[in-house]
């Protein structure tokens, strides 16, 4: 909002526009804003490999009409899910297929990242509409909205749902009212997460950015405080080689320098780096993770695996993500079709469920824990 590599502030445009149709912004000092850009714009080009790579025009945007911030992300989420050869048959195919089949909903948050892990789903897994998240079943039961030109037909209704999908969509479609969110619980789960007391603006930061805010006040634990150095260290491609120096000023104000000093192996087989922080000498450790277990590749499971599994009280991540919640405890019994974990990923939510009846023997992850396909979330007995 404040600075582009280029031109003025984007938020200056967007201030400029609301003033010609006679919308004041209230308290808005523009040439704070532009002073703040002038600022900002040095610091820039440090972030270039963490934005979008796609510039300039895409043809094709009028085949899969996903919005430029959510073509961006798609790719992301591609790679790191290690299907970014499947692209050019998602967008190109299967996703304007999914538009059409879902009612041409529109294009827009959260209906663009509905569509697009539909269909990234349907590819990957090779099965349309298995397993279906609970935002694409938020979206037929019409709990964003009533579908603007047409429902979709009974048969994906059914693929989601399942025979009694008539049954599930009188009784819960329409509006749901959403509760207001428990702080008192939020911060027990934030303080249980990093181990200590939360602050308020912890707890702020928690809410809007669950699983990221946990792992960035683990890191300010380890590491310390970020904003101490500027972007061009933390950000630095290629990182450092002994020798190297670089200078700058904290946030008072005071000049630092640092040093890359020499590197020697411990007997455990860490590293000790030496850094010359305003010239005096800091020894940091660096421990090596163990080489040979990092390379056992695991093994890989199939979805007619993880289901038989199921069957038998092992429950497995049916997809690569985060675990969101665990709305289970152990000793606690479920019936089948509970929600035993609810996994994250591509910023959708899927519900693992019991495929049985039993009990909660063993809790094997937590909130915040990183799973792939075929990991162990739970176990029961039965």
């Amino acid at each position: 909002a404040l600075t582009g590599f280029y031109g003025p502030p984007p938020l200056l445009t967007v201030v400029n526009t609301l003033d010609d149709y006679g919308h004041e912004a209230i308290g808005l000092d523009r040439q704070a804003v532009i002073d703040t850009s002038n600022k900002l714009r040095h610091e820039r080009p440090y972030y270039r490999d963490f934005e979008s790579q796609f510039f300039g025009f895409d043809p094709t945007v009028q085949t899969h009409k996903l919005p430029g911030g959510a073509t961006g992300s798609s790719f992301e989420q591609a790679q790191k899910g290690g299907f970014l050869d499947r692209m050019p048959e998602i967008l190109q195919n299967e996703l304007p297929r999914v538009q059409v089949e879902l009612g041409n909903f529109w294009s827009v948050t959260p209906g663009s990242q509905i569509l697009w892990t539909t269909a990234a789903n349907n590819i990957v897994k090779g099965v349309r509409y298995k397993d279906a998240s609970d935002d694409l079943k938020n979206l037929l039961l019409e709990r964003y909205g009533k579908f603007p030109f047409y429902k979709p037909a009974p048969e994906i209704y059914e693929a989601v749902f399942g025979k009694d999908w008539k049954k599930i969509v009188r009784n819960e479609a329409g509006y749901q009212k959403i509760e207001d969110v428990d702080l008192d619980i939020e911060k027990r789960l934030l303080e249980h997460a990093i181990g200590r007391k939360a602050t308020a603006d912890e707890l702020v930061l928690y809410l809007q950015h669950p699983h990221d805010a946990a792992d960035f006040f683990k890191f300010e634990e380890k590491f310390g405080k970020t904003w101490v150095l500027p972007p061009k260290v933390w950000l630095k491609r290629g990182g450092f080689s002994i020798g190297d120096r670089f200078e700058f000023p904290d946030a008072y104000g005071k000049h630092h320098s640092i040093e890359i000093g020499p590197l020697r192996r411990t007997k455990d087989g860490s590293f000790m780096t030496i850094l010359g922080v305003d010239y005096h000498p800091e020894p940091i450790l660096t421990v090596v993770e163990d080489e040979a277990r990092d390379k056992v590749k695991p093994k890989t499971i199939t979805a007619k695996e993880i289901e038989a599994l199921a069957l038998a009280g092992d429950i497995r991540a049916t997809l690569k993500g985060v675990v969101n919640s665990i709305p289970v405890a152990v000793g606690e019994t479920v019936s089948e079709g509970d929600t035993l974990v609810v996994l994250e990923a591509m910023k959708m939510l899927t519900n693992i469920t019991a495929e049985i009846s039993g009990e909660i023997s063993e809790i094997l992850v937590s909130p915040g824990s990183s799973v792939d396909i075929g990991d162990k979330l739970i176990m029961m007995e039965i």
